[in-house]
């Protein structure tokens, strides 16, 4: 169980305040920890594209942050921020996680997730969305919650909380109607329904791609805007239960603890629980987001990614591999596959 209680957390205070004086007359440590930086750098400066990391062990407070206050595209890790606000709102009172809402053909999104292949008037709770939206990064139950809460008000809440840096104005439905509006100009005020009929048929890859990373760079559209670090400040934030209730915080972990892909931090896991939510802009970006619960030390990781030149599995790889390089530092399992590169 990934939750401890009361009792058991102060007798692990005690012995980390012993460890910690301990710890002050091994410098090796902080060595260790500069090779693993090291490590993580040199992986940097071999990929293809920009890529800041960041890492907190939220035992210790050791960190390191590479590149971790550039602000990037975030895609689907500005997720974890619409939740918050979700549970922020809710615990308010302003409504219920059991509440309900009625999908509308208008609601279906480009294939991310299961909700586009509903029939309209399916009534999910608000709960079922926010699972959905960060198991599988159902967009259709992004734009709804994120239209219930309003995106303002988790930009608002994510400035407040001290991530200034942390955004969200677009809808995953402008971003769509940006994209396929530059291949094909009578998709550029679509409905949900219409953009998922979209012709791909009639381009070629290049050309799809091509829209694609315009849309991303040069569109001024943008799904989330974030820093390596302010992403790994609020992970830190949903552990510590410093944004709403215990059990919202477990909720919120749990879920997470759920996401179905898990082709970046898990790929090399064997002993490691991982909450984490993952972003794609494939394959110029690949995301991902979380916290590493290794040998029961809550390890917060981001990857974030920008401009990649390559194909889309080495980019999955790599993320994969910095995983690795964390868990296995703090004493987590390998499995057989993983190949020191």
């Amino acid at each position: 169980m990934r939750f401890v209680s009361r009792a058991v957390a102060i007798g692990l205070s005690v012995v980390l305040l012993c460890s910690s004086v301990q710890a002050q007359s091994k410098p090796a440590s902080n060595v260790e920890l500069e090779q693993l930086k090291s490590q993580l750098q040199n992986i940097r400066q071999g990929f293809p594209g920009d890529m800041a990391v960041y890492v907190k062990n939220l035992r210790t407070g050791e960190e390191i942050a590479l590149d971790g206050d550039s602000i990037y595209e975030t895609f689907s890790v500005i997720k974890i921020a619409i939740m918050a606000e979700v549970l922020r709102q809710a615990e308010a009172g302003k409504f219920s996680l059991n509440d309900r809402i009625t999908l509308r053909a208008a609601d279906e999104r480009l294939p991310s997730g299961v909700l586009y292949t509903m029939q309209p008037g399916l009534n999910p709770t608000i709960r079922d969305l926010i699972t959905l939206m960060i198991i599988i990064s159902d967009n259709a139950a992004t734009d709804l919650l994120a239209d219930k809460v309003g995106r303002a008000n988790v930009t608002s809440y994510m400035h407040e909380l001290g991530l200034k840096d942390t955004s969200i104005k677009f809808s995953d439905l402008d971003w769509d109607r940006t994209w396929l509006g530059t291949l094909d100009p009578n998709f550029k005020n679509a409905s949900g329904d219409k953009t998922i009929e979209f012709p791909f048929n009639k381009f070629s890859e290049a050309q799809v791609q091509a829209a694609f990373n315009q849309t991303i760079y040069n569109a001024g559209i943008y799904f989330g805007h974030s820093t390596a670090r302010e992403i790994g400040h609020l992970l830190e934030m949903i552990q510590q239960n410093k944004l709403v209730s215990k059990p919202s915080s477990e909720f919120m972990l749990a879920t997470l603890e759920k996401q179905q892909v898990n082709n970046r931090f898990p790929k090399y896991l064997r002993d490691v629980l991982v909450a984490h939510k993952t972003g794609d802009g494939q394959p110029f970006i690949a995301n991902d987001a979380g916290i590493l619960f290794v040998k029961n030390q809550p390890i917060v990781l981001v990857v974030f990614t920008g401009h990649h030149r390559g194909e889309t599995e080495p980019l999955h790889d790599t993320v994969a591999r910095i995983a690795a390089l964390v868990a296995e530092h703090y004493g987590g399992q390998l499995s057989p596959d993983y190949k020191p590169q």
